[in-house]
């Protein structure tokens, strides 16, 4: 009795590990997790800034955010609508993939229904900007009827442009909805500075996770032209920058909760390897984000 006890609590055990893993790899390779970082990088906007918390834009970036992440599934999908995705051992995302296109699909008419039901007040023109630059990176141009290759086949600009979307979205949308006069003035430099540097020390471990990949695809990065040891110093060496920045513009609680974010996120750069599973990358790299939201949260709490 006693064994047959152990036994099905070993299956018990297993089947929750298993169930628990699934639900993990589903919210990781969703997107769903990276653009509740989105959200929460939104609101740590409005508290660094002292304005009142507006959630709608906020949901908007979350679903801003899920749209963009999803878009090469959509494309996928709607260039080959009958293809064959479901097989053991593909990962999460192509096994999933038409999942995804309509969750990507969805995610934009609500980003637009929200946009417009609350009136978000962001610059037409610099949407158009970002929405290129985010299109553009994923999804071939089409330019005197050649394709052109994606932004992020641009050598050692994929980085650079994850960086600046990221830090234009989450830092300069909330402050144009809360009409602030967003011409780099010294509060607004310093919260894009930050976070720009923040978002590129991050962004950096991805192309050290890619390296094989973009190797073999012949686009250049930091770690083709540079080699992974140095670029994970380039990534602690933003870090620095960041946490000077920091002291000059922080005090008290949040300069502590600033600087404890840093320590989190060189300890994942350290941490960092071309071999780690793509898990680490997505909890743990993206989960940074929302580690330095919470800080932030706590020093207003």
């Amino acid at each position: 009795m006693e064994d047959k006890s152990s036994i099905a609590y070993i299956a018990k055990t297993t089947s929750l590990r298993k169930s628990l893993h699934l639900m993990l790899e589903a919210l990781l390779y969703s997107n769903v997790f990276i653009s509740f970082c989105a959200f929460f990088l939104t609101i740590e906007t409005y508290l660094l800034a002292g304005l009142p918390v507006f959630l709608p834009m906020a949901v908007f970036v979350f679903m801003a955010t899920l749209f963009t992440y999803n878009l090469s599934s959509i494309q996928s999908i709607l260039l080959n609508p009958r293809q064959l995705i479901v097989q053991e051992g593909q990962p999460w995302g192509i096994r999933h993939k038409r999942l995804l296109a309509i969750t990507g699909l969805i995610s934009i008419g609500a980003a637009a229904v929200v946009y417009f039901r609350y009136g978000l007040r962001i610059n037409f023109w610099f949407i158009v900007h970002l929405a290129v630059l985010s299109v553009g990176y994923t999804i071939p141009i089409i330019y005197k009827r050649e394709k052109v290759r994606p932004l992020r086949s641009i050598p050692l600009l994929k980085v650079f442009l994850i960086t600046y979307v990221w830090a234009a979205v989450t830092t300069l949308f909330p402050l144009m909805h809360a009409e602030q006069q967003v011409t780099w003035s010294g509060e607004v430099l310093e919260l894009f500075g930050r976070r720009f540097l923040f978002i590129g020390a991050l962004a950096l471990l991805f192309d050290i996770r890619d390296y094989s990949y973009d190797r073999d695809s012949q686009t250049l990065t930091f770690p083709g032209l540079i080699g992974i040891r140095n670029t994970k110093l380039l990534s602690l060496g933003l870090l620095l920058f960041y946490t000077l920045l920091s002291f000059l513009s922080a005090s008290g609680s949040l300069l502590l909760m600033l600087l404890l974010g840093a320590v989190v996120a060189a300890t994942v750069v350290v941490l960092s390897a071309e071999d780690r599973p793509r898990i680490y990358y997505a909890l743990l790299a993206d989960g940074a984000m929302l580690v330095h939201a919470g800080l932030v949260y706590i020093a207003f709490s």
